[in-house]
């Protein structure tokens, strides 16, 4: 890569702070006060109590780069409730899956060709209704199209359609009424025919003494089933749109049977499931004018019968096939007081998971900036250690002597405040939730009010002393070359270059009265 490159790509990186080079600095100053400065046992703790925080800010740093860890279980809460929450209300509100229907396998014929391509909807063919309801019930199906008669558990919801079934019954020429009858022939027992075939023979009176035969479905799949003579009626509940319906009138006529009306009176009035209709003449089968005069009879609803489980899209989905294809909607929306607060209150509960989420989150933050308070208040006492020290080195009303050694004490110790404010901003640098840290503020404003305060007073020692600040530069430019010790800054030092620095009496490690009270 050229050099322009390899330049370019350098600066578009990030800047990030790297923690080696601070804990060398670190240490070269802690060798230069025992080496420059032997007398001073307070600066010397400030300046290894700095490099330990420097060396224990890279053991943290190595720790923050593994897999596990308590820094990550913040942002990773966050992202998992929020994908949570996304993941459910599209579940619930967006996604539609496939939705199994149970409905006959024989009957509801314009039903199954509703289960178009409008709605993702997966026929499952049963026996009858009262399957349908067992596998409802057994939760292998989400919808079922059931007849009226069946009995249907509390629980379930349930929606009239408009498409209905037929009630046919025929009669043995030879028998005047219904209460003639001994054998009747229906559909699969158990199913709906069977079941509405017992509420009316109840109606007439003579349940307790008729046989039931469940040989319809023989019949209709092989023409060549024979119809036994012990049969005396026929009951079932069929589409009219099934062609089986037109050719078993034939059969049914010709082995001596008549379309009869299955009149049950006023009774017919508590079952809410029936409606009265007339079968016009040839309605059955045209060519053979089957009826030969109009008959009447019942027409039977049937329900959409749903679990209570399906999510508010499932429900909306099984809505579409109530509504009739070609009906042209009109109307817009209406808001209603009852609908205005159903969709307040979805939005309250929304807003509270949210809320539930921002406080778990913030809990959670809060205990990754408890693990780290303990070192950000170690840093916080150097800072106060070094402030003590640096209020009582002054450089005014002194001699050339003092004030020379007290500008070398002030410039360890503005280096070392330099190295706490750079530690703690590493600190931030690594663990962005430390950012809501209220002491990270602290530290760094301590800092820079104490630096400027020690570069004031060098600034007027330098006034004074111009030949102070090549001294200087002279041990500066000695600490921060990576290769030289710092006691290789002696010889670069003259006696003409600079006064001799005579030591001073050791400091105690607790500050003045007067010192204690300023800081």
């Amino acid at each position: 890569m050229p050099p322009a490159a390899q330049e370019e790509t350098a600066s578009s990186a990030p800047l990030r702070l790297e923690i080696g080079p601070v804990v060398a600095c670190a240490e070269r100053i802690a060798e230069r006060v025992k080496l420059e400065l032997p007398t001073h046992a307070g600066l010397a703790r400030a300046s290894q109590g700095v490099a330990a925080a420097a060396r224990e800010a890279q053991q943290v740093a190595r720790r923050l780069r593994r897999p596990l860890g308590l820094h990550r279980v913040p942002p990773l809460f966050l992202v998992l409730s929020l994908g949570l929450l996304g993941g459910w209300v599209y579940w619930h509100f967006f996604h539609v899956s496939r939705m199994q229907v149970a409905v006959s396998a024989r009957d509801a014929v314009q039903l199954k060709g509703d289960l178009g391509p409008r709605v993702r909807m997966v026929p499952v063919e049963t026996r009858g209704s009262q399957e349908s309801v067992d596998l409802l019930l057994r939760r292998q199906v989400q919808l079922a199209f059931v007849q009226g008669g069946i009995e249907l558990p509390q629980s379930l919801l349930r929606a009239e359609l408009e498409s209905s079934e037929l009630v046919l019954f025929y009669l043995r020429e030879s028998l005047e009424s219904p209460s003639q009858i001994r054998t009747l022939l229906t559909s699969e027992e158990g199913q709906g025919s069977h079941t509405l075939a017992r509420t009316f023979l109840q109606c007439w009176g003579i349940d307790q003494s008729v046989r039931f035969v469940h040989t319809w479905r023989t019949l209709t799949e092989d023409p060549a089933a024979p119809i036994g003579d012990e049969i005396d009626a026929v009951f079932v509940v069929k589409d009219p749109m099934n062609v089986n319906s037109g050719r078993m009138a034939t059969r049914l006529y010709e082995a001596g049977f008549r379309l009869a009306s299955p009149d049950i009176g006023s009774r017919s009035l508590l079952l809410p499931y029936l409606r009265e209709t007339e079968i016009r003449a040839g309605f059955l089968d045209p060519l053979e004018h089957l009826p030969h005069e109009p008959v009447a009879s019942y027409r039977v609803t049937t329900y959409l019968v749903a679990r209570p489980d399906l999510t508010p899209r499932e429900l909306a989905a099984a809505a579409s096939l109530i509504q009739r294809p070609d009906r042209l909607v009109t109307d817009g929306f209406q808001p209603t007081f009852n609908r205005t607060m159903e969709v307040l209150q979805g939005l309250e509960a929304v807003l509270n998971i949210v809320v539930y989420i921002g406080l778990a989150f913030l809990f959670l933050l809060g205990l990754d900036i408890v693990a780290y308070r303990r070192r950000f208040n170690e840093l916080n006492s150097l800072v106060s250690l070094i402030s003590m020290h640096q209020g009582e080195k002054d450089v005014l009303g002194s001699t050339a002597e003092v004030r020379a050694h007290n500008v070398q004490y002030l410039s360890v110790c503005s280096d070392l405040l330099g190295l706490i404010s750079v530690i703690t901003g590493y600190y931030a640098q690594e663990n962005a939730g430390l950012m809501y840290n209220r002491l990270f503020e602290i530290i760094h404003d301590r800092c820079s009010g104490l630096k400027i305060n020690i570069q004031l007073k060098i600034l007027h020692a330098l006034v004074e002393m111009p030949e102070l600040g090549a001294r200087l530069d002279l041990e500066r430019h000695a600490v921060s070359a990576p290769q030289a010790p710092s006691a290789q800054a002696s010889p670069a030092r003259s006696d003409q270059d600079a006064p001799a620095v005579t030591p001073l009496a050791p400091e105690s490690d607790c500050p003045r009265p007067g010192a204690e009270a300023n800081a």
